[in-house]
């Protein structure tokens, strides 16, 4: 990890990161064949555009509106094997991927979060670890319904 003198540095290294993420969601999109997977995973795209709002926003000077909701966690990542897209990825490993990312994003904010000193950007580092930790759970609660259920 970088060492980040700067808030803006912060933000601006966040603001990548979620950039990154959009371009993940629209390229997973974009391998499913599914319709209604294939919008899962646009609308999470849409999320990260958001979140990179927020981000600017905040870098800016703006006042964002953050939530303080806390959101659980089934774990289901843990648990399972890391993929890699690929053109022919079916929906579970699609989930995993995506669990795996949102797991990462989290681990991501929460570091950011216990970097800055600043109450404002501290909980807007929180929010967001918050956000991709229900956007993991929203996909643990699929996998869980979709493929631990089948078997």
């Amino acid at each position: 990890m970088n060492q980040f003198n700067l808030v803006d540095d912060i933000l601006d290294f966040a603001i990548d990161n979620e950039i990154k993420a959009y371009k993940f969601y629209i390229d997973l999109a974009a391998k499913m064949k599914n319709p209604e997977i294939k919008q899962v995973f646009l609308d999470f795209a849409a999320e990260e555009q958001n979140h990179k709002k927020l981000l600017e926003d905040t870098k800016k000077g703006k006042k964002v509106e953050l939530s303080g909701e806390q959101i659980a966690d089934l774990k289901i990542a843990e648990f399972t094997v890391a993929a890699q897209p690929t053109p022919d990825m079916d929906y579970q490993a699609a989930l995993v991927l995506a669990m795996q990312k949102e797991k990462k994003a989290f681990q991501l904010y929460t570091h950011m979060a216990n970097l800055v000193t600043d109450p404002t950007n501290k909980q807007l580092f929180q929010s967001l670890a918050q956000q991709e930790a229900k956007h993991k759970l929203r996909f643990e609660l699929e996998y869980d319904q979709i493929v631990l259920k089948e078997d």
